[in-house]
């Protein structure tokens, strides 16, 4: 079974290191292994319950281990990034940040217990994207933390974007911190946060726009049903699926589809 296309498979198969010698039995095709990720990434499947067309459950999950530790996730994300980037007409000047809360049964060494839900274990996804939506960075943290936490984490893979210009960066009122906005004006950006009313009422309200565009990209992930409930164990698993995510999500907006 095909999943992947031709032109999205042409684009980052050079990613992908084939064996170099011939010990052992013969590797499992790449782009086949690749498919039997994107079909959990995309049902929710539990690994074991990968059809057989795709390989052994256990052959695929293991090339999955083993991707994650040679960072392939992070080069076809940097390379979805570039591609959506070629495809743009001008350079990216604003971006939005938010957090999106997923529950994490089996995520016991990473994972935060959440005060809003009976103390259920869950994780935060994290994304920064332009104003198309464009899921350029993502990252993964405990759900019991604070969003402004996580800003600092995920605010500093913005480097690839830093030049003199300045850029606007939207968040709402959980970023409202005068750290915050110091950290982003030290590396040229503007962070415009929703006013948070809790700390001075007598603030003026402020609400930044477009700030539905980031709600949207966290709907559009959705659809990857292997990201809705967190049901990896390790921190590094899930990252690389919300990755793999984010990268399809970019060379479609780029062009190219499947």
């Amino acid at each position: 079974m095909e999943i992947i296309s031709d032109s999205l498979w042409n684009e980052i198969k050079d990613l992908i290191p084939a064996k170099k010698n011939s010990v052992g039995r013969p590797p499992v095709p790449a782009r086949k292994a690749l498919n039997g990720i994107f079909y959990v990434l995309k049902t929710g499947c539990q690994w074991k319950m990968l059809p057989r067309e795709f390989g052994a459950p256990s052959t695929i999950h293991g090339k999955f281990r083993l991707w994650i530790c040679m960072g392939i996730f992070e080069k076809i994300m940097q390379k979805a990034r570039g591609f959506y980037e070629q495809s743009l007409t001008q350079p990216i000047s604003w971006f939005a940040i938010d957090s999106s809360y997923s529950k994490a049964p089996l995520a016991k060494n990473w994972s935060g217990k959440n005060p809003t839900d009976r103390g259920k274990r869950g994780i935060k996804r994290n994304i920064i994207v332009d104003l198309n939506g464009a899921p350029l960075v993502v990252t993964v943290g405990a759900g019991n933390r604070h969003d402004s936490i996580f800003f600092y984490k995920t605010f500093k893979h913005l480097h690839i974007f830093n030049d003199e210009k300045i850029k606007i960066i939207a968040a709402d009122s959980a970023y409202d911190n005068n750290n915050l906005r110091r950290l982003c004006a030290a590396e040229n950006f503007v962070l415009l946060a929703a006013t948070n009313m809790r700390r001075n009422k007598n603030r003026q309200k402020y609400k930044p726009s477009f700030r539905w565009v980031i709600e949207r990209t966290f709907g559009w992930l959705a659809w990857f049903r292997g990201l809705k409930i967190c049901w990896a164990k390790t921190e590094t698993s899930y990252l690389a699926l919300l990755m793999f995510a984010a990268s399809c999500q970019l060379f479609k907006m780029g062009g190219i589809f499947g």
